[in-house]
Protein backbone atom coordinates (compact mmCIF):
# COMPACT_ATOMS: atom_id res chain seq x y z
CA UNK A 1 0.00 0.00 0.00
CA UNK A 2 2.59 2.52 0.92
CA UNK A 3 4.48 1.51 -2.32
CA UNK A 4 1.13 2.12 -4.20
CA UNK A 5 1.18 5.87 -2.58
CA UNK A 6 5.10 6.54 -3.03
CA UNK A 7 4.95 5.44 -6.88
CA UNK A 8 1.51 7.42 -7.53
CA UNK A 9 3.22 10.88 -5.65
CA UNK A 10 6.49 10.25 -7.97
CA UNK A 11 4.60 9.92 -11.40
CA UNK A 12 1.94 12.70 -10.11
CA UNK A 13 3.19 15.01 -8.23
CA UNK A 14 0.82 18.13 -8.40
CA UNK A 15 -1.76 16.01 -7.74
CA UNK A 16 -0.55 13.84 -5.01
CA UNK A 17 0.54 16.92 -3.13
CA UNK A 18 -2.66 18.86 -3.71
CA UNK A 19 -4.65 16.15 -2.07
CA UNK A 20 -1.97 16.15 0.65
CA UNK A 21 -2.57 20.15 1.36
CA UNK A 22 -6.58 19.42 1.16
CA UNK A 23 -6.31 16.51 3.47
CA UNK A 24 -4.51 18.50 5.74
CA UNK A 25 -6.56 21.93 5.45
CA UNK A 26 -9.62 19.69 6.69
CA UNK A 27 -7.60 18.24 9.43
CA UNK A 28 -6.49 21.43 10.29
CA UNK A 29 -9.70 23.31 10.85
CA UNK A 30 -10.96 20.62 12.95
CA UNK A 31 -8.23 20.15 14.93
CA UNK A 32 -8.06 23.84 15.77
CA UNK A 33 -12.13 23.87 15.85
CA UNK A 34 -12.03 21.49 18.99
CA UNK A 35 -8.96 22.98 20.39
CA UNK A 36 -10.68 26.16 20.40
CA UNK A 37 -13.61 24.48 22.08
CA UNK A 38 -11.45 22.91 24.79
CA UNK A 39 -9.55 26.00 25.47
CA UNK A 40 -12.95 28.33 26.19
CA UNK A 41 -15.01 25.62 27.60
CA UNK A 42 -12.02 25.55 30.40
CA UNK A 43 -11.74 29.27 30.70
CA UNK A 44 -15.70 28.88 31.23
CA UNK A 45 -15.29 26.87 34.39
CA UNK A 46 -12.58 28.48 35.33
CA UNK A 47 -15.47 31.63 35.54
CA UNK A 48 -13.60 34.24 33.08
CA UNK A 49 -15.66 36.01 31.05
CA UNK A 50 -17.10 35.70 27.50
CA UNK A 51 -15.32 39.28 25.77
CA UNK A 52 -12.23 38.11 27.95
CA UNK A 53 -12.13 34.23 26.01
CA UNK A 54 -13.29 36.01 23.15
CA UNK A 55 -10.11 38.15 23.65
CA UNK A 56 -7.41 35.86 25.12
CA UNK A 57 -8.66 31.95 25.26
CA UNK A 58 -9.54 32.46 21.66
CA UNK A 59 -7.33 34.70 20.32
CA UNK A 60 -4.42 32.57 21.28
CA UNK A 61 -6.44 29.45 20.74
CA UNK A 62 -6.85 30.09 16.77
CA UNK A 63 -3.74 31.63 16.52
CA UNK A 64 -2.57 28.20 17.13
CA UNK A 65 -2.96 26.83 13.05
CA UNK A 66 -0.63 30.14 12.15
CA UNK A 67 1.94 29.25 14.53
CA UNK A 68 2.32 25.78 13.52
CA UNK A 69 2.22 26.91 9.94
CA UNK A 70 4.42 29.74 10.59
CA UNK A 71 7.54 27.62 12.34
CA UNK A 72 7.29 24.91 9.60
CA UNK A 73 7.94 27.56 7.30
CA UNK A 74 10.78 29.08 9.32
CA UNK A 75 12.39 25.42 9.76
CA UNK A 76 12.49 25.13 6.08
CA UNK A 77 13.35 28.76 5.75
CA UNK A 78 10.84 29.81 3.89
CA UNK A 79 10.17 33.64 5.17
CA UNK A 80 7.51 34.22 2.74
CA UNK A 81 5.33 31.17 3.58
CA UNK A 82 5.36 32.98 7.50
CA UNK A 83 4.63 36.14 6.28
CA UNK A 84 1.86 34.97 3.72
CA UNK A 85 0.46 32.51 6.24
CA UNK A 86 0.27 35.58 9.17
CA UNK A 87 -0.97 38.69 6.97
CA UNK A 88 -3.09 36.59 4.31
CA UNK A 89 -5.18 35.25 7.95
CA UNK A 90 -5.04 38.64 9.47
CA UNK A 91 -7.03 39.70 6.07
CA UNK A 92 -9.35 36.86 5.74
CA UNK A 93 -10.71 38.01 9.18
CA UNK A 94 -12.22 40.73 7.34
CA UNK A 95 -14.53 38.77 5.07
CA UNK A 96 -15.22 36.72 7.87
CA UNK A 97 -16.57 39.53 9.95
CA UNK A 98 -18.15 40.56 6.67
CA UNK A 99 -20.19 37.07 6.63
CA UNK A 100 -21.39 37.27 10.20
CA UNK A 101 -22.92 40.62 9.26
CA UNK A 102 -24.93 38.93 6.32
CA UNK A 103 -25.44 36.20 8.83
CA UNK A 104 -26.84 38.07 11.54
CA UNK A 105 -27.80 40.96 9.97
CA UNK A 106 -27.48 43.18 12.44
CA UNK A 107 -24.54 43.52 15.03
CA UNK A 108 -24.38 46.71 17.49
CA UNK A 109 -21.01 47.23 18.90
CA UNK A 110 -19.39 49.40 21.88
CA UNK A 111 -15.70 50.43 22.71
CA UNK A 112 -15.38 47.50 24.61
CA UNK A 113 -15.95 45.20 21.48
CA UNK A 114 -12.75 45.75 20.05
CA UNK A 115 -10.13 46.68 23.41
CA UNK A 116 -9.54 49.71 25.34
CA UNK A 117 -7.89 50.77 22.44
CA UNK A 118 -8.42 50.50 19.19
CA UNK A 119 -5.94 52.36 17.62
CA UNK A 120 -3.15 49.89 19.99
CA UNK A 121 -5.15 47.10 17.89
CA UNK A 122 -4.31 48.96 14.61
CA UNK A 123 -0.85 49.85 15.40
CA UNK A 124 -0.01 46.09 16.50
CA UNK A 125 -1.54 44.80 13.59
CA UNK A 126 1.74 46.50 11.24
CA UNK A 127 4.55 46.75 13.43
CA UNK A 128 5.85 43.23 12.46
CA UNK A 129 5.50 44.50 8.96
CA UNK A 130 7.75 47.43 10.75
CA UNK A 131 9.80 45.46 12.22
CA UNK A 132 10.62 43.17 9.19
CA UNK A 133 11.55 46.53 7.20
CA UNK A 134 15.63 45.13 7.13
CA UNK A 135 14.60 42.25 5.58
CA UNK A 136 14.69 40.29 8.19
CA UNK A 137 12.76 39.45 11.78
CA UNK A 138 15.44 38.81 14.40
CA UNK A 139 15.11 38.04 18.23
CA UNK A 140 15.33 40.84 19.30
CA UNK A 141 11.98 42.03 16.60
CA UNK A 142 10.82 38.83 18.79
CA UNK A 143 11.07 39.90 22.29
CA UNK A 144 9.84 43.47 21.12
CA UNK A 145 6.45 41.39 19.73
CA UNK A 146 5.99 38.88 22.69
CA UNK A 147 6.65 42.54 25.01
CA UNK A 148 3.58 44.09 23.05
CA UNK A 149 1.23 40.93 23.33
CA UNK A 150 2.05 41.33 26.97
CA UNK A 151 1.26 45.04 27.24
CA UNK A 152 -2.11 43.92 25.22
CA UNK A 153 -3.19 41.11 27.17
CA UNK A 154 -2.57 42.96 30.63
CA UNK A 155 -4.31 46.02 29.31
CA UNK A 156 -7.41 44.37 28.65
CA UNK A 157 -7.23 42.23 31.48
CA UNK A 158 -6.88 45.59 33.85
CA UNK A 159 -10.18 47.04 31.65
CA UNK A 160 -12.10 43.53 32.26
CA UNK A 161 -11.67 44.02 36.03
CA UNK A 162 -12.56 40.31 35.99
CA UNK A 163 -9.20 38.74 38.27
CA UNK A 164 -11.18 38.72 41.66
CA UNK A 165 -14.54 36.79 39.85
CA UNK A 166 -12.58 33.92 38.86
CA UNK A 167 -12.98 30.40 40.37
CA UNK A 168 -10.33 29.68 42.99
CA UNK A 169 -11.07 25.99 43.45
CA UNK A 170 -11.40 23.91 40.21
CA UNK A 171 -11.50 19.96 40.93
CA UNK A 172 -9.13 18.31 38.09
CA UNK A 173 -12.20 15.51 37.23
CA UNK A 174 -14.11 18.32 35.70
CA UNK A 175 -11.87 19.45 33.78
CA UNK A 176 -10.19 16.05 32.31
CA UNK A 177 -12.34 15.71 28.97
CA UNK A 178 -10.98 19.17 27.78
CA UNK A 179 -7.66 18.59 28.74
CA UNK A 180 -7.54 15.03 26.31
CA UNK A 181 -9.10 17.30 23.82
CA UNK A 182 -6.91 20.00 23.97
CA UNK A 183 -3.96 16.90 23.63
CA UNK A 184 -5.34 15.06 21.20
CA UNK A 185 -6.18 18.16 19.13
CA UNK A 186 -2.78 19.48 19.44
CA UNK A 187 -1.07 16.48 17.95
CA UNK A 188 -3.21 16.82 15.21
CA UNK A 189 -3.14 19.80 14.42
CA UNK A 190 0.87 19.59 14.70
CA UNK A 191 1.06 17.06 12.03
CA UNK A 192 -1.37 18.95 9.40
CA UNK A 193 0.03 22.09 9.54
CA UNK A 194 3.39 20.10 8.93
CA UNK A 195 2.04 18.12 5.91
CA UNK A 196 0.26 21.79 4.94
CA UNK A 197 3.10 23.69 4.43
CA UNK A 198 5.52 21.17 2.66
CA UNK A 199 2.65 20.23 0.27
CA UNK A 200 2.34 23.42 -0.71
CA UNK A 201 5.45 24.64 -1.20
CA UNK A 202 5.92 21.32 -3.42
CA UNK A 203 2.70 22.76 -5.63
CA UNK A 204 4.06 26.50 -5.48
CA UNK A 205 7.74 24.72 -6.81
CA UNK A 206 5.99 23.06 -9.44
CA UNK A 207 3.18 25.76 -10.58
CA UNK A 208 6.38 28.22 -9.92
CA UNK A 209 3.84 30.67 -7.99
CA UNK A 210 5.21 32.51 -5.23
CA UNK A 211 5.52 30.81 -1.47
CA UNK A 212 4.19 34.08 -0.61
CA UNK A 213 0.73 33.95 -2.27
CA UNK A 214 0.71 30.00 -1.03
CA UNK A 215 1.04 31.13 2.12
CA UNK A 216 -2.08 34.40 1.53
CA UNK A 217 -4.50 32.17 -0.40
CA UNK A 218 -3.72 28.55 0.93
CA UNK A 219 -2.85 28.48 4.67
CA UNK A 220 -4.06 31.83 5.28
CA UNK A 221 -7.41 30.87 4.66
CA UNK A 222 -7.03 27.68 5.87
CA UNK A 223 -5.68 28.59 9.37
CA UNK A 224 -9.00 31.02 9.77
CA UNK A 225 -11.44 28.37 9.72
CA UNK A 226 -11.65 28.31 13.72
CA UNK A 227 -12.49 32.04 13.80
CA UNK A 228 -15.08 31.16 11.18
CA UNK A 229 -16.45 28.44 13.43
CA UNK A 230 -16.44 30.63 16.38
CA UNK A 231 -18.24 33.40 14.56
CA UNK A 232 -21.08 31.08 13.10
CA UNK A 233 -21.58 29.76 16.98
CA UNK A 234 -21.50 32.82 18.30
CA UNK A 235 -24.37 34.21 16.22
CA UNK A 236 -26.35 31.60 16.38
CA UNK A 237 -26.47 30.88 20.51
CA UNK A 238 -26.13 34.46 21.03
CA UNK A 239 -22.59 35.51 21.96
CA UNK A 240 -22.43 38.30 20.97
CA UNK A 241 -19.97 39.53 23.06
CA UNK A 242 -17.20 36.78 21.79
CA UNK A 243 -17.69 38.10 18.06
CA UNK A 244 -15.52 41.23 18.12
CA UNK A 245 -13.09 40.06 20.47
CA UNK A 246 -12.65 37.02 18.63
CA UNK A 247 -11.97 38.54 15.18
CA UNK A 248 -9.33 41.32 16.58
CA UNK A 249 -8.16 39.46 19.35
CA UNK A 250 -7.23 36.66 16.76
CA UNK A 251 -5.37 39.59 14.50
CA UNK A 252 -3.48 40.92 17.24
CA UNK A 253 -2.07 37.48 18.28
CA UNK A 254 -1.02 36.87 14.86
CA UNK A 255 0.52 39.95 14.77
CA UNK A 256 2.49 39.50 17.73
CA UNK A 257 2.42 36.29 19.46
CA UNK A 258 3.01 34.00 16.34
CA UNK A 259 5.63 35.84 14.65
CA UNK A 260 7.43 36.64 18.69
CA UNK A 261 7.68 32.54 19.44
CA UNK A 262 8.51 31.57 15.70
CA UNK A 263 11.47 34.76 15.65
CA UNK A 264 12.82 33.83 19.18
CA UNK A 265 13.59 30.29 17.85
CA UNK A 266 14.08 30.14 14.41
CA UNK A 267 15.01 33.93 13.10
CA UNK A 268 14.44 34.42 9.26
CA UNK A 269 14.53 36.73 6.10
CA UNK A 270 11.63 37.70 4.07
CA UNK A 271 11.76 40.46 0.68
CA UNK A 272 9.71 43.49 2.85
CA UNK A 273 8.85 44.48 -1.52
CA UNK A 274 6.81 41.34 -1.68
CA UNK A 275 4.63 42.50 1.51
CA UNK A 276 4.21 46.18 0.43
CA UNK A 277 0.28 45.73 -1.21
CA UNK A 278 -0.81 42.97 1.42
CA UNK A 279 -0.02 45.43 4.30
CA UNK A 280 -1.98 48.54 2.94
CA UNK A 281 -4.99 46.33 1.95
CA UNK A 282 -4.20 45.10 5.74
CA UNK A 283 -4.45 48.48 7.34
CA UNK A 284 -7.50 49.39 4.72
CA UNK A 285 -9.09 46.34 5.97
CA UNK A 286 -8.76 46.94 9.96
CA UNK A 287 -8.84 50.36 9.54
CA UNK A 288 -12.30 50.33 8.49
CA UNK A 289 -13.78 47.76 10.02
CA UNK A 290 -12.44 49.61 13.68
CA UNK A 291 -14.34 53.27 11.87
CA UNK A 292 -17.56 51.22 10.97
CA UNK A 293 -17.57 49.50 14.69
CA UNK A 294 -16.70 52.75 16.44
CA UNK A 295 -20.14 54.21 14.82
CA UNK A 296 -21.73 51.56 17.06
CA UNK A 297 -24.02 49.58 14.59
CA UNK A 298 -22.87 47.24 11.78
CA UNK A 299 -25.34 45.94 9.41
CA UNK A 300 -25.32 43.49 6.10
CA UNK A 301 -24.07 46.81 3.55
CA UNK A 302 -21.02 46.58 5.76
CA UNK A 303 -20.90 43.28 5.53
CA UNK A 304 -21.29 42.75 1.22
CA UNK A 305 -18.04 46.13 1.20
CA UNK A 306 -15.93 44.04 2.95
CA UNK A 307 -16.45 40.62 1.00
CA UNK A 308 -15.82 43.37 -2.13
CA UNK A 309 -12.72 44.82 -0.47
CA UNK A 310 -11.13 41.21 -0.19
CA UNK A 311 -12.10 40.25 -3.57
CA UNK A 312 -10.11 43.09 -4.82
CA UNK A 313 -7.69 42.04 -2.73
CA UNK A 314 -6.95 39.00 -3.87
CA UNK A 315 -7.26 40.19 -7.66
CA UNK A 316 -4.70 42.13 -7.38
CA UNK A 317 -2.28 40.10 -5.23
CA UNK A 318 -2.75 37.67 -8.02
CA UNK A 319 -2.06 39.94 -10.47
CA UNK A 320 1.48 41.21 -8.87
CA UNK A 321 2.48 37.99 -7.59
CA UNK A 322 1.59 36.00 -10.67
Amino acid sequence: MLDIIINFGNQHPLLFNSIIAVISLLILAKAADLLVYSISDYAKLLGISEYLIGFIALSIGTALPELTASLTGAFLGSGEIIFGTILGSNLFKIPILGFTLLIGTKLVASSKNIGNAPILTLVLSILPVILVIDGYLSRFDGLILLASFIYYLASLWRTEKTLGKMKKNVKLKTLYKDILIFTGSLAALLLSARFLVVSSLHVSNILDISPFIIGIVVIGIGGSMPELTVQLRSIFQNHRELIFGNIFGSIVANSTFVLAIVALIKPFSVSFSSLILTSIFMVAGLFYSLLVISHGELNWKHGIIMFIFYIIFIILEMIVGL
